[in-house]
């Protein structure tokens, strides 16, 4: 898997690191998230995945568009997006989204857990030691990935690297509004 490395002087602290969505030099040339839509969306894997709390999360199961974002400990573009997804958690987590981190880290839930703590990271978090979900989806090639998956369970989007944030809430925000409106619709 290609993406992140380097020796831990490269580490960033991402309490420390600037949102990638503040308007800056660097956020210029993140992937938007139309630039990152599938030419073929296809169903989302039946699977059921399990967080570090034991929770299981089923991912044909949920309402609401899913973000699936695969990272590591040791990644820094995947650190330096973690305060972004905490702030899509704290904006649409109770407007129906289901933000998942799928930890890479091949040392698992001893790393993690820690990690998951002292970053505050208020979005489930699940260590996939079997890649069942990775090869089910044939889209994760670096990290961090993250990947879309629409209300209607159609997996639409993949982007690798780092994302322009801004897109991806303009995504979230035309599919539950969609939705919203259905509902006061019934």
């Amino acid at each position: 898997m290609g993406g992140c490395g380097g020796d831990t002087s490269d580490r960033i602290d991402p309490a420390e690191a600037p949102r990638i969505s503040a308007p800056s030099d660097t956020a210029q040339g993140y992937p938007s998230i139309d630039e990152s839509a599938l030419n073929d969306p296809f169903p989302a894997p039946d699977l059921t995945l399990t967080t570090l709390e034991g929770e299981e999360i089923a991912l044909r199961n949920t309402e609401g568009p899913v973000v699936l974002n695969f990272w590591a400990t040791w990644c820094p573009p995947c650190r330096k997006e973690i305060p972004d997804l905490i702030d899509l958690q704290n904006e649409y987590g109770d407007r129906g989204l289901t933000l998942v981190g799928v930890s890479r880290d091949q040392e698992g839930e001893s790393v993690v857990t820690p990690f998951v703590e002292d970053m505050e990271i208020n979005y489930p978090i699940v260590v996939e030691k079997d890649n069942q979900l990775e090869e089910t989806l044939g889209t994760v090639y670096a990290l961090p990935t993250t990947v879309l998956i629409s209300p209607e369970g159609q997996v639409t989007h993949s982007v690798m690297g780092l994302f322009d944030v801004d897109s991806l809430r303009d995504q979230l925000d035309a599919w539950i509004d969609a939705e919203e409106a259905v509902a006061d619709r019934s």
